[in-house]
């Protein structure tokens, strides 16, 4: 039977920390680079989570509360595009995830380790347990904190950032 470890928790839980960290020293020039057109910026990248951590928030307690449930999809490009991320405001993207992410971990420390083996029904992913749903967004947030990552890498040097070299 997998149960989360105290630690995976508090990792799922710090995530949140994690990208105000990664995007603390950025500009709103470099929060909204794309290296291409078709590449999501560090902003949209927040908006996205907040909007992702919906869908985590939804599919943990329909997969407690509800037997044999059936898991909601998204298109996320979709959601992008019709949802303006460029728009949005990212602070406020950033404090739905917090809340949400805060609350589910809340949740999930309460629960008894036999409500780790409930499950649910992924359209795409097929049958998921509780605790393959909360490895799914462990990994979810590291995947978008790397990418944030490599995005900043890739941010082109500006006059003023040559000057201080």
């Amino acid at each position: 039977m997998s149960i989360p470890t105290k630690e995976q928790l508090q990792d799922y839980e710090a995530a949140c920390a994690q990208f105000t960290v990664a995007i603390a020293a950025l500009n709103e020039e470099q929060l909204h680079y794309k290296p291409n057109e078709n590449e999501w910026s560090v902003h949209d990248i927040i908006i996205h989570m907040g909007d992702s951590e919906i869908g985590c928030f939804w599919r943990i307690r329909k997969t407690v509360a509800e037997e044999n449930s059936l898991l909601p999809i998204y298109d996320e490009a979709a959601w992008q595009k019709n949802l303006a991320y460029e728009k949005q405001d990212r602070t406020l993207a950033l404090n739905l995830f917090m809340a949400l992410r805060t609350s589910t971990a809340a949740l999930l420390r309460s629960l008894p380790d036999d409500a780790w083996q409930k499950t649910s029904t992924h359209p795409e992913r097929g049958e998921m347990t509780l605790y393959d749903i909360f490895q799914l967004y462990v990994e979810h947030g590291q995947i978008h904190l790397d990418q944030i990552n490599s995005l900043k890498q890739s941010l082109p040097i500006t006059k003023k950032q040559d000057a201080t070299r």
